[in-house]
Order: structure tokens, then sequence, then C-alpha cells
């Protein structure tokens, strides 16, 4: 028999598609080994675990590529379970939001949180931003002076209650009673606590602002040098902040760009002492960082965020009725909003 060259190019393809296939699966049975027994101890694991829906959802294709290309019974078998498993996974935290028993004479709050990215985002496009939305109370990251010297006086008339103090700020539709600056952890990140009047009831709150993580170049031979990744400093700060929330005897919210992803041991530890909003109330996979991944280095302005990092907390004196992501502004982040309604009082 005869082989032509287009025969041989179909051969070499089919190979190669068997060879990713199979590696792909060693990939991700490797990830979830390491992740059983290290989490985020292991900087590699810890990395993976910030883009995993994406890094998962290739397993959807491997039942078609298990009946066409690679034709093992095994393989097919083994790939549909893997299939269902990660749909369900995806259905279940993703894309089905829980239905909370509300009555509409429950109090609510509006709330919007967002990483301007310092001088990014222009004093104009936040003001719009906030009066399109009408939130009662507005958390904002990494400020500058000139937000407080405009935004913030432009939007005097309708929040009337402001702590502005770059690079964290807090703009209120309800009396701040009292506030402090902080640094969790001793660390130079700022955050905010404040105790607000509510309709006739206290409430804390906090801006929160995390160290992000970063790469450093680390020499493991003299001849090879490759990026690490570092996030050593976040987790003492949330661990301070857990700390805090234990203490707090108020109904309490806490919002901000926490620099970790649903899918980081810190995130977990959070969330063992309050609920996520969006996990809760929202549809989607939520991702707010970053807006454009690529667009400085190849002059594109691109809005395809990859991460989640930004949230809006509550203790179990709220419930969430919604959240979602907002439009892009200049920043780097997309904005969060949730609208949070008081269950209880704090005796």
């Amino acid at each position: 028999m005869q082989y032509t060259l287009a025969d041989t190019i179909k051969t070499v393809l089919k190979q190669a598609v068997k060879f990713l296939t199979y590696s792909y699966c060693a990939f991700i049975l490797c990830y979830f080994i390491l992740r059983l027994i290290f989490w985020d101890r292991l900087w590699v694991v810890a990395l993976l675990g910030n883009f995993l829906p994406l890094i998962l959802l290739p397993i959807l294709l491997l039942p078609f590529l298990g009946f066409l290309i690679i034709k093992n019974h095994w393989f097919s078998i083994g790939s549909s379970i893997a299939c269902i498993v990660l749909l369900s996974w995806l259905h279940v935290k993703y894309f089905s939001p829980e239905s909370t028993s509300i009555a509409s004479a429950q109090p609510s709050l509006k709330i919007l949180s967002h990483n301007v990215g310092w001088y990014a985002v222009q004093s104009p496009t936040l003001v719009q931003l906030i009066k399109q939305e009408q939130p009662d109370l507005i958390f904002l990251q990494e400020i500058v002076r000139k937000h407080t010297l405009r935004a913030f006086a432009w939007l005097q008339a309708e929040y009337p209650y402001q702590i502005g103090i770059p690079p964290v700020g807090i703009l209120s539709k309800y009396p701040i009673l009292s506030s402090e600056t902080l640094h969790l952890a001793g660390h130079p990140e700022t955050q905010q606590r404040a105790i607000i009047k509510f309709k006739n009831q206290e409430i804390v709150v906090y801006n929160m602002q995390a160290t992000g993580p970063w790469f450093r170049i680390s020499r493991k031979l003299p001849f090879i040098k490759i990026p690490i990744y570092k996030y050593a400093h976040r987790s003492p700060e949330i661990e301070d902040l857990v700390e805090r929330v234990k203490q707090e005897t108020l109904p309490l919210i806490v919002a901000g760009d926490f620099n970790m992803t649903d899918e980081a041991q810190d995130y977990y530890s959070v969330q063992k002492v309050m609920q996520d909003a969006f996990l809760k109330a929202g549809f989607g996979f939520g991702f707010t960082w970053p807006r454009s991944f690529f667009a400085k280095r190849l002059n594109m302005n691109l809005s395809y965020p990859v991460c989640r990092i930004d949230y809006v907390w509550y203790s179990k004196d709220w419930g969430a009725k919604s959240s979602s992501v907002l439009e892009a502004t200049e920043s780097d982040h997309l904005p969060l909003a949730a609208e949070l309604v008081l269950l209880s009082s704090a005796k």
C-alpha cells in the first residue's frame, strides 16, 4: 500500500493529538494529586489554581477526541465521566445561584466595590459609574489624591459621609459613626474598618486591599534561573482579617480587592467565617481581573479577565439578594456590585 503525503500528514496530526491529549490528562491528574497533598504550600499548585476553571475546560473535548481519534474504549468511558463531573461542578459552583427567602420589608443595602488602579480611572468615569449604579455604600481601593479632591467632592451631596484616605476610601449614604485605618499583619497595604448607622442598626464594614502576589526570579543552579510565584505576604493578612471577623458582634460586610481567587487556600479560610455574595447570588465565573491582559504589549483593548479576586463578603446577619460584575472602567479591575438584605439585628 502506497502512502501519500496527505496520509502522512494525517497520521502525524493524529499522533500529535494523542500525545497532547494524554499529556493534558497526566497534567490534570498530577495537579490534583499535588493539590491534595500540598495545596497552596506548593507555589506551582497555587499558581495553577488561579486559572482552574479555564484549565479544566478542555476536559469537555476529551470524549469527542476519545471517540474520533484515540478510539480507546476505556479512555472514552473515563473522559465521559470526567466531563460529567466537570459540568456538574461548574453548574453547582458558578451557574446556580442560591435562592434566599427575603421579605420585601427587610432593609437592603446596595454595595459597590472597585479597585480604580491608582491613576487609571478618571474621576468623571468613577462618578458616572456611581451615579449609574446608585449604591448605598461604596468601597474603593488604590485611589489617589485626585479622586478625593474631585470625585469625592462631586459626590458630596449624594454621599455626605466619606472617608478618603488614599489608597482606600469609603463613601456612604448612611452616617459613619467611627473609622480606623488598618495595616493587617503589620504589612504596608492599607485597609479600613468603619461602623455605620444603617436603619437604626450599627453595622461594621471593612474595606480590603490585600498584598498582591508577584513573580521573583530564583537561581536554582548557577546557570538556571526560573520565576517563582510568591504570595506569602497575603496569607498573614487574611489570617489577621479572619481573627478580627471572629471578634465582631455587629452585622458585618467586608469588600474589596483580596488578590486571591476562589481556589486559593486563603479563600477557604475566609469562607469559614463569612459568605461570598457572588458565589451565593451571582451567575457565571465572576472574573474581575485583569481587564486588559495583553493591552500594553499588543496595543489592544481587550476585556477578557481570567481571575476573580474582588469580593463582597458578609456575615450570617445578611442575605445576598444579587451580585454582578459591572462594565469596565479604565482600571484593570472590573467593578463588583451586590445587594445585601439585613436578616437580623445584633443584640
